[in-house]
């Protein structure tokens, strides 16, 4: 029996509920599986568990945020799920080997640093104020 479609679907579900909390029983009566047959085929065609998908999935979101926007680094701890801000800091260092702090502070200044190309074609680096 073919289940690709089904998880894809599914992956489209969890996508688009990330801020909320996913529960394994949820995720298989929505595929009208049980959650060991979920559980299972979801490896098989994912080549991860389900929770350590949504988490990865969780976490790149969260640091697309930390880049992208000035919210409150609890506030978006908590929209992922994370029950405070040491917790989020300790899975982030994980992944990303620097606090949410450090990560936005790199990307922030990244950001503000832009090519433009001046008279004559040359290509001036700008920082913005």
């Amino acid at each position: 029996m073919e289940h690709k479609e089904d998880i894809r679907r599914l992956l489209d579900y969890i996508e688009r509920h990330l801020s909320r909390k996913l529960e394994l029983e949820e995720l298989a009566g929505i595929a009208f599986l049980s959650k060991y047959h979920f559980h299972r085929l979801f490896r098989q065609e994912t080549g991860e568990s389900v929770t350590s998908y949504i988490r990865r999935r969780r976490m790149a979101r969260a640091a697309a945020e930390l880049a992208t926007t000035g919210d409150r680094i609890l506030d978006i701890a908590l929209r992922y799920q994370y029950g405070s801000h040491e917790a989020f800091t300790r899975a982030f260092k994980r992944i990303y080997s620097l606090t949410p702090e450090e990560y936005r502070r790199q990307h922030t200044a990244a950001r503000h640093i832009g090519h433009h190309h001046g008279a004559g074609g040359t290509t001036m680096c700008a920082r913005a104020a």
